[in-house]
This record gives C-alpha cells, sequence and structure tokens, in this order.
C-alpha cells in the first residue's frame, strides 16, 4: 500500500436483466413483477397478493387500490417465485403499509412514493439465500415524512432527510440503521470545512436511490481533520447503499497530508449501489484523492464515479485511491490528474478488481523518481478479470491497463486508450501494462488502434509479457474479449461506442 492507512485492515424481459445483474435469479420466470400490465398469475385475497405461477404480474393500479382501502402484503410463495421488481413506479397516499416479502431479492427499478403516513416493509431471503435490496437506474423510495415508517428484514430505520440530521444522528448513535427519505439538496448547508459527517460510523446508511445534490466540502485551515469526504470514516460493520452524489465539490487543501473522497476519506466496510458526480480534488503533494472513496480496505460493489479527480495527490483513481479490498461490477468515467500512482478506476491497487472499467484520460504529472499511470490502475498488485480501460494515458511510466503491475494475476482484460510517456524519468509505453515485473497475465487485450501501441510486442512497455494481446478496435467490438461472460457484460453497436458494457449498469 502507497499510503498507510490508518484504520483497520470490508415488462418481465426488462426484469431479467435486473435480476441477472445482480446475480440474484438467472431468468424472470421467477418473479412477481409489479407493472403497469395486466395482473397476471397472481390472487390477491384479504390484502395478501401471492402468485400462483412462478411468472407473475402485478398491476400498479391494482395495487395502489389495495392500498387505498387496507395493508397489503404482496409475497413470492417462494420458492414458487423468488424475487420480486418494480417495474413501474407507484405511490399511495393512506396511512396503510405495503410489505413487500421476497424469497431471495428484491429490485426497484421505478419511483416508489409514500405520500400519505403509511409504512413500507421489505424483506429478503424469506427462505432463500443470497438476495439483496437492490435499484435499477429508474428505481428510488420516497417518503412524505421522517415519521413514516421503514423496515427493512425486520430492523427498523432512521429517516432523515438532510445531511445535518443525519449528522447529528450519528452523533448519537455511530453505529444506528438510517435512511434518506427524499432527494436533497445542500447547496443551502454553504461549504463544509471538514468532513460533514465528522463522526466515524459503523452502522448503516440506506439511500434507497435518492441523491444528495451539490454537497461542498473544503477542509480549512485548522481543520483537525485527516480524512475529507461527506463521511470522515467509514469503518468496519459499516455499510452505505444505493446512495447517490451528484454535481459534488469536495477539496482537500492548507494541510500537508489529506485523504480525500467525496463519498469518504476511508472505507473499512461495505459500499453498493453509490455514485458520484462532480469535482473531487487534493491540493497537497502527500496527499490522496479518490472519487469516491479515497482508501478503500472493505469491498465495492455496483458503484460508479463520473467525477473529474484532480490535484497534486501522490495516489488519485477515478473510483478509489489505494485500494486494499475487493472492487466488481463498477466504473469510473471521470479524468483523473496526479502526480505519482494514477489510474483511471484505482490508483494504487491491491486486492482483486473484477469485472469494472475506466473511460477517462488519465495524467500523472510526475515530480518522482517513479511515478506511474495507468487507463485501469497506476500501480497494481492484486488480480484482476475481466476489466477493461479506454482513457488516454499520459505519465512518467504509462501503461493502458497498468502503470505497475507486480506479481499479480489479470486476466480477461483489455484497454483502448492513447498511451504517452510524460515528463521526466524514463518512459515505459506498452498497450496493456506500463511497467511489468512479474505475474500471471490471462485473455488479456489492448486497443492497437487507440493505444498508439502497434508493436504488438508491446503488450508490457519494459518487457515481454505473454498472454497480452494487441487488438484493433473493430476486433474488440465484434464481439466479447475471450473470458467476458455474457451473464455480464453486453455488447451493442448503440450502446457504449459498440465496446463493452455491465449489464447492471448500463451507460447513462
Amino acid at each position: 500500500m502507497i499510503l498507510e492507512s490508518r484504520a483497520k485492515s470490508i415488462g418481465i424481459s426488462a426484469a431479467a436483466c435486473v435480476l441477472a445483474g445482480m446475480g440474484a435469479a438467472s431468468t424472470a420466470e421467477a418473479a412477481v413483477v409489479i407493472s403497469a400490465g395486466a395482473t397476471n398469475n397472481i390472487a390477491c385475497v384479504g390484502g395478501v397478493c401471492t402468485p400462483t405461477e412462478e411468472k407473475a404480474i402485478l398491476n400498479v393500479t391494482q395495487l395502489q387500490s389495495l392500498l387505498a382501502s387496507g395493508n397489503v402484503q404482496v409475497t413470492t410463495a417462494g420458492p414458487l417465485a423468488t424475487n420480486i421488481v418494480v417495474m413501474t413506479g407507484f405511490s399511495w397516499v393512506s396511512a396503510h403499509n405495503l410489505t413487500l416479502d421476497a424469497y431471495r431479492s428484491i429490485t426497484v427499478d421505478g419511483p416508489v412514493a409514500v405520500d400519505g403516513s403509511g409504512g413500507l416493509s421489505l424483506v429478503t431471503d424469506d427462505g432463500g439465500s443470497r438476495g439483496k435490496l437492490t435499484f435499477g437506474p429508474k428505481g428510488s423510495i420516497k417518503f412524505l415524512a421522517t415519521s413514516n415508517s421503514l423496515t427493512i428484514n425486520g430492523t427498523a430505520y432512521t429517516l432523515v432527510n438532510n445531511i445535518a440530521t443525519l449528522a447529528s444522528d450519528i452523533a448519537a448513535n455511530s453505529s444506528g440503521d438510517f435512511a434518506l427519505a427524499d432527494n436533497y439538496d445542500a447547496k443551502n448547508d454553504g461549504t463544509y470545512s471538514q468532513s460533514a459527517i465528522p463522526t466515524t460510523f459503523t452502522g448503516t446508511l440506506e439511500g434507497l436511490g435518492n441523491t444528495i445534490s451539490h454537497l461542498s466540502v473544503e477542509n480549512g485551515p485548522a481543520s483537525p481533520r485527516e480524512f475529507i469526504g461527506m463521511f470522515s470514516l467509514l469503518d468496519e460493520g459499516s455499510v452505505v447503499a444505493d446512495l447517490h452524489l451528484t454535481n459534488v465539490f469536495v477539496r482537500g487543501s492548507k494541510q500537508n497530508q489529506l485523504y480525500v473522497g467525496a463519498l469518504a476519506g476511508e472505507s473499512n466496510g461495505e459500499l453498493t449501489g453509490d455514485s458520484v458526480s462532480g469535482t473531487v480534488d487534493a491540493q497537497p503533494e502527500s496527499s490522496a484523492v479518490g472519487g469516491l472513496v479515497c482508501i478503500s480496505n472493505g469491498t465495492i460493489s455496483n458503484s460508479w464515479s463520473t467525477a473529474n479527480v484532480n490535484g497534486y495527490a501522490t495516489v488519485a483513481g477515478g473510483l478509489v485511491a489505494d485500494n486494499q479490498g475487493p472492487i466488481d461490477n463498477s466504473y469510473a468515467t471521470g479524468h483523473v490528474n496526479g502526480k505519482g500512482d494514477v489510474g483511471g478506476l484505482v490508483g494504487s491497487n491491491d486486492a482483486a478488481i473484477d469485472d469494472s472499467y475506466a473511460t477517462g484520460a488519465v495524467t500523472s504529472n510526475g515530480g518522482y523518481d517513479t511515478s506511474y499511470a495507468g487507463g485501469l490502475v497506476g500501480t497494481n498488485a492484486g488480480p484482476i478479470g475481466n476489466s477493461y480501460s479506454t482513457g488516454a494515458v499520459a505519465g512518467v511510466i504509462a501503461g493502458g491497463l497498468l502503470g505497475s503491475d507486480n506479481a499479480s494475476l489479470i486476466s480477461d482484460s483489455y484497454s483502448t486508450g492513447s498511451v504517452k510517456g510524460g515528463e521526466g524519468g524514463e518512459v515505459y509505453s506498452g498497450g496493456l501494462v506500463g511497467y511489468y515485473s512479474s505475474g500471471t497475465l490471462m485473455d488479456s487485450d489492448w486497443d492497437a488502434t487507440t493505444s498508439g501501441i502497434t508493436n504488438l510486442g508491446k503488450g508490457c512497455g519494459n518487457a515481454s509479457c505473454p498472454g497480452a494481446t494487441g487488438l484493433s478496435t473493430t476486433q474488440l467490438q465484434a464481439g466479447l474479449p475471450a473470458g467476458f461472460s455474457p451473464a455480464i457484460w453486453g455488447e451493442s453497436p448503440s450502446i457504449n461506442g459498440g465496446l463493452p458494457y455491465l449489464l447492471a449498469l448500463p451507460p447513462k
């Protein structure tokens, strides 16, 4: 790890795509789908709606009518049907409660609004296993007031509707369970001079697919905090899920050593379904900066960043600066700029990265004896599989996918960015890896058209590296590269420029 961490070292066809992406089920035949379609294969008796076949539809208008007159429970009668998928949004204004009870998973891909004094209960894994609550691109749950009730798997959540209340509640109960009741615009909060939530958090924050916009954080000269972000530190046991930060401005300055990320300075917990857009930067040279989080010792999944990451940081990454935990099904698209180890997804990586990609331009401005820039990862010592990068890369030692690799397994990966060296130091430019010392590359490809590395023997800049294959853009667009699973990845001429995209996180 380049920087020392100071914390402890975590319709039916559309439903099929959502479920496949979250790993809950392979087909939609085992789902109760709430949609605008006609009710089919489901019986609602005494306020309980139960499927009679594996494939069932509950019409949203019928559901709203039932909620107007009483409490309603929608169940999968698992394992007959295993999942509940909300494909069409709905709302209700009564004081009645809705329960969604799934044998395995619940996916919300439409806006749900509790516009009265009623409540909502969500149950996953009721008899099944590996179930999750997830939100699709159009999915969210909103409440009229924080006095509404929300329970998830039997746990009562405290609803909050602004950052100040959340910070106060966490200060009083740092291991509590909280949920964001609606979108929140933080513009009127002004600029926080330290992390908006400075208390170390070990509980759960469920964003419910809602958005916090215009968060502004810039540590002042008297700030005692070295971890800068919405949260200062997410410790072991913490979970932040389905929370979207948009148009943020988070900057670390006025101090010699800072760890800066939009969501958190450091995370040792679980981040899933989270995203960030805007600008994140760090001014001191001995700092690190990441789009979503700076230092991660936990897990990150189904998350993304479109934020631009800037500054003079020693380590910079589009999603994470310094990564010590697994990352999967995630991506970053913002430009990343730093002085040392700089990567489109991760600056310095020591853990597994799977089914992920980065598309932003990457620049390491140098200033050190050794500086590395990689389209996906700057310096790497962890296994990488089924991942790729497309951003233009410039650095003292530059690689299309990795700036430097040390004893790792890299599989089913490719890059398509232009690659060039920056100022200072000896320059190594490779189509896939800039500086290669050891490790195994399997089914790994780079774009010989866009990278500028047309010599097919130069998959790695400084050494021969069998397993790295140069392909043209046309070849990469002709079908999924070897090893990329069609259950996880898609490819279409009309999506993502014809290059692979994650089915669960389609490009916006």
